[in-house]
Parts: structure tokens; sequence; C-alpha cells
């Protein structure tokens, strides 16, 4: 239950922010998808679905969201047809989000080496959630937003040349 409710809550928020329903429910795809993803191959990494990991599953979808959402924002922000706006969208954006995402496994490396389960157990989630966050918004996102993204924020924005003849002066009127 209160997975669900954490993403209906990122659902909610990234529409209000990215203020368009279908960003948004590409955004929540891959965070559901990350979380997927992490829930699957924690099974292979010798963990159980017990207090710990579902409490660190639920902290870190806010994580997981950061990642999809920054580069659905960029998209929505840039011009073009739906191939240039991600290629501009990957190039803006895309450095600072692995960056973001390579300084978050930074911040918990050193739980690596902890003998405590709940530590051990934190670092494998986070871990995961950033590898599969990273992979689904830099390259699972960009490619849906190429074959289905929305139009651009920018779409609509009337382009005016002056083309128009010029007037002569005002003159005054002469009774």
């Amino acid at each position: 239950r209160n997975i669900f409710l954490a993403i209906l809550c990122v659902f909610i928020t990234t529409w209000m922010l990215l203020f368009n329903l279908s960003a948004s429910l590409q955004v929540l795809g891959c965070v559901v998808l990350t979380l997927v993803n992490v829930g699957g191959f924690i099974h292979f990494w010798g963990l159980t679905i017990d207090t710990v990991s579902c409490t660190n599953i639920i902290i870190s979808i806010g994580l997981c969201v950061d990642y999809s959402a920054h580069i659905a924002h960029a998209f929505m922000a840039s011009e073009g047809d739906k191939n240039k706006r991600v290629e501009k969208a990957l190039a803006e954006i895309g450095p600072a989000v692995f960056n973001g995402g390579f300084s978050t496994f930074l911040a918990f490396i050193l739980l690596a080496g902890s003998k405590s389960h709940v530590f051990t157990t934190f670092f494998k989630v986070f871990f995961l959630v950033v590898l599969f966050g990273l992979y689904n918004g830099l390259f699972v996102l960009p490619v849906v937003l190429s074959l289905v993204g929305p139009k651009s924020y920018n779409n609509d924005v009337l382009v005016v040349t002056d083309n128009a003849p010029e007037e002569e002066p005002l003159k005054p009127i002469v009774k």
C-alpha cells in the first residue's frame, strides 16, 4: 500500500511540475520499471522482502524519479522534431543527471563493506536504484520519448515576422 501511495504522489508531483499528462505517465513508467528491476534483482543478490528492504525501496522512489523527470523536462523544453529534442535533452541535462547518479553512488559506497544487515541492504537497494534509475532515465526514456513523446512546451509559439509594409506616419485630420 505504501508503494502505491508513493507512486501516486510521484505522479501528481510530476504532473504538476511537467504539466503534461503524457510526459508524466512516461516518467511514472520509468519509475515503476526501476522499482520492478530493483525488486526482481534483490532476489538474485540474496535479499528477501523484509522490513528493511521494503523501507529502503519506498524511500528510493523519490530518488529514482529524479533521473527521468529531468530528462523529460529538458525534452519538453526543447524545440524541433522528437529526435532532435531527445538529442538536445541528453546533451544539455544528460551529463548532469549522470553526475547526480554517480555522486549519489559515492555517498553510500562505504556501506558496501559493512557487516550490518541494515547497512548492506541499504547499499544493495540504493546501488540498484541508481543503476537502474540511470539506465531507465538515460537510455529507456529517451527512446520512448523519441517514439511517442509529447509536444514541446514551445510548440504553440507564434512566430511573428515583420514583413508588413511600412505604414505612413499619422497625419493630422484637417477640416
